[in-house]
């Protein structure tokens, strides 16, 4: 052992020890949202008839199940990566799961990029299409309207999504991993801002979790009297 750990480097050792506690995290944290429910949830808005409909009604049973989490704000915002040119909206921000829209005004295609976490979309409406990167042959896949299919972690496919386009996605893994793929597709465009205004996405929602929790702290261990003489 002590041979092997001459022949590397220190700081070689000390990322494969930081990749094992990342990949260890996924197993041992425990999650907000259920998969099945969240399917069932997408599934029932896919019948809303279109995108927009679709999206508030997923939004508002997702609130009924999960209050707080949800949070108050919801934006679309400018989403580029991988050749896709599309709208965002984050709906739960987490670190270790999420739940997004992904909606595109017009048609687009572009790869998926590379990501530590698998997810699974339904498709709110409109069509998608994929490409499978497998070296043995060429898999076309094709869904619409309330159909699932799930993106796996490290998986490639070339994306093609035809023009008002609505797809949900839940995903657990690394999710602050998946910022390289919009974060390079941003710059490739000479455009940014639509980086920024993921942070604040972000950053707005955890410091609504922080407030709230402080003063459900407060208030919770307030000395019993407050509530029950005054």
């Amino acid at each position: 052992m002590t041979f092997i750990t001459r022949l590397l480097p220190s700081f070689v050792w000390k990322i494969l020890i930081a990749v094992l506690i990342i990949r260890a995290l996924p197993s041992i944290k425990r999650y907000e949202i259920v998969s099945k429910n969240f399917k069932d949830v997408a599934s029932k808005a896919a019948t809303r008839g279109s995108g927009l409909a679709a999206v508030d009604a997923l939004t508002a049973d997702l609130r009924r199940s999960l209050g707080k989490n949800i949070p108050r704000n919801l934006y679309w915002i400018p989403f580029s990566a991988g050749g896709l040119n599309l709208k965002l909206q984050v709906i739960y921000p987490g670190v270790m799961e999420y739940v997004a829209v992904f909606a595109a005004p017009t048609h687009t295609s572009g790869r998926s990029g590379f990501h530590w976490a698998n997810s699974s979309c339904t498709v709110l409406s409109g069509e998608v299409t994929r490409f499978s990167d497998n070296l043995i042959t060429i898999s076309k896949e094709t869904y619409t309207n309330g159909q699932a299919f799930r993106h796996g972690e490290f998986e490639s496919y070339i994306y093609d999504i035809a023009p008002d386009t609505y797809v949900t996605c839940y995903g657990r893994g690394v999710i602050p991993l998946s910022g390289v793929w919009p974060t390079i597709g941003s710059l490739a465009n000479a455009d940014p801002v639509p980086i920024f205004k993921l942070v604040f996405v972000y950053a707005e929602a955890y410091y609504r979790y922080i407030v709230d929790g402080s003063l459900n702290l407060w208030n919770k261990n307030a000395p019993k009297q407050w509530h029950a003489e005054l």
